[in-house]
Parts: structure tokens; C-alpha cells; sequence
């Protein structure tokens, strides 16, 4: 099996499995975006050879350096994205907590008023 044949087998199945994955909600739209434009590549790579060719030989790759070269580039760009994407989701979800946890404590002021007096700083309430 040559390199041509594996990659247009791997760009028809990432394709079909990313769209699968998107249809049974196993998979963000938003991710989907990355993972489709990722198949379409490997797919034209896997059609159109001679780009890549002639790709190496403009950088003075060998052709299996210029694959390589461009596998681990999509590699880093897409798992760039995901840690993007898993920060935002990281603090978005620490300040829900920190609001959530103000809210509780508001929430428990209002029906024990009591409790909150005895939360109150012991210095003050000696100068009373």
C-alpha cells in the first residue's frame, strides 16, 4: 500500500467518523470544524501527491521529512486550540464556582439571620 492510498483512506475515514461523532453528539461542532478541515487535508493529500512533492522539493525536504513536517504542524495547531479552548473552559468554570459559592452564603444570611451575627468580627461587637 503506498503512502498516497493510506492517506486518502485515513482523510475518507477521519471524515465520516468526525461526522458520525458530530451527528450522535459525541463530538462539538466547534471541534468538528478543526477535525473536518484536518480529513479534507489528509484526503487532498491523499488525491493530489504531487502537491506534497513538489512542497518537499521547494524546501528541500525528502518527501517522507515534507509528510512528517506537516502531520506533527496540524498535530501542535489543533492540540493549540484544544489547551486554548480547555483554559477558557477552566477559569469560566472557576468563576461560576466562586459565584455559586457567594450566592450560597448570601442565600444562608437570608434565612439564618442569627448565624450571620455570630460570623461577625469579635471586635466589633466589643465596642457595642
Amino acid at each position: 500500500m503506498t503512502a498516497e492510498r493510506l492517506m486518502l483512506i485515513g482523510g475518507v475515514s477521519a471524515f465520516l467518523l468526525t461526522v458520525y461523532w458530530v451527528r450522535s453528539r459525541r463530538l462539538r461542532e466547534r471541534y468538528a470544524i478543526g477535525w473536518l478541515t484536518l480529513a479534507t487535508a489528509l484526503l487532498l493529500c491523499g488525491v493530489f501527491p504531487n502537491a506534497i512533492m513538489r512542497v518537499a522539493e521547494a524546501a528541500h525536504l525528502s518527501y517522507a521529512s515534507a509528510v512528517l513536517f506537516a502531520a506533527l504542524t496540524a498535530i501542535y495547531c489543533f492540540a493549540f486550540l484544544v489547551t486554548v479552548s480547555l483554559t477558557r473552559q477552566y477559569r469560566q468554570s472557576t468563576r461560576l464556582l466562586q459565584e455559586l459559592a457567594l450566592l450560597k452564603h448570601r442565600l444562608s444570611e437570608l434565612e439564618n439571620p442569627q448565624a450571620a451575627d455570630v460570623h461577625e468580627d469579635p471586635k466589633t461587637t466589643e465596642r457595642a
